[in-house]
């Protein structure tokens, strides 16, 4: 007869909003060890553009706009090495908005979309 054996993961951070990235970072406290940032190319479809790996005391709304403008984000939370996975531990997904108005588009950024999608 086989068992079958289940990974039970720590529960999530408490959130007032789901959208709170540096909140739900905090809360994960040293776990997170790096957040992948991902920005929508486009509203009308589901395209990301992949932006990079930021340490998570860097992620916070400001840096993020600043260095990367506004748009909507998907932030991958990821947590120590799995060696028997050979990959990072998934913990969360969170996705987050800044205003395009008040973040414009950075060069960066439309490097990376370039780069990426031939734009």
């Amino acid at each position: 007869m086989n068992s079958k054996t289940t990974k039970t993961k720590p529960p999530r951070p408490h959130r007032d909003f789901a959208d709170d990235v540096d909140i739900i970072i905090h809360g994960y406290g040293p776990r997170v060890r790096v957040v992948q940032l991902w920005r929508r190319l486009d509203p009308t479809r589901n395209e990301w553009t992949y932006i990079g790996r930021v340490p998570p005391e860097l992620c916070d709304i400001e840096p993020i706009g600043k260095r990367f403008g506004g748009g909507e984000y998907r932030a991958k939370l990821l947590g120590d090495w799995d060696t028997e996975r050979r990959q990072e531990e998934y913990l969360e997904q969170v996705t987050f908005c800044l205003d395009e108005q008040f973040f414009p588009m950075t060069a960066e950024t439309r490097e990376r979309i370039r780069k990426q999608h031939g734009m």
